[in-house]
């Protein structure tokens, strides 16, 4: 199991209730969506308008289109973006994507297939 349940919904309905939350994307999210025809600058400041849950092996899935893209809905896992530490939400964030990508991390380490982000060190 990657993810505790009743944490990530706790932090899903807290980032519902504050949502817009400003965010960044990461290097790797500007690289993929790149490959995918979407330019997309490292500093551009995004908003994550709305959450849901995709289950274990997907996580806390945000909407960050900007407006100037609404033709190319950009959803992407919470482990993808950035958020200040200064936001209310941020050390609650950041401390699920860090458990999220180190124990995306073992999964795959043990024989799972898929891709993943390298925890943050």
């Amino acid at each position: 199991m990657i993810d505790n349940r009743q944490e990530a919904m706790a932090l899903l309905k807290a980032m519902e209730a504050a949502a817009p939350i400003p965010a960044t994307a990461t290097g790797a999210l500007i690289r993929q969506l790149k490959e995918q025809g979407i330019n997309l600058h490292r500093h551009r400041d995004l908003a994550i308008k709305k959450v849901f849950y995709a289950g274990d092996g997907g996580g806390i899935m945000c909407d960050v289109t900007p407006q100037s893209l609404a033709d190319s809905p950009i959803v992407v896992s919470l482990t993808h973006l950035r958020v200040s530490h200064k936001h209310p939400l941020g050390v609650s964030i950041r401390q699920y994507q860090k458990i999220r990508v180190e124990r995306l991390s073992q999964a795959n380490s043990f024989g799972a297939t898929g891709t993943t982000l390298s925890p943050r060190r």
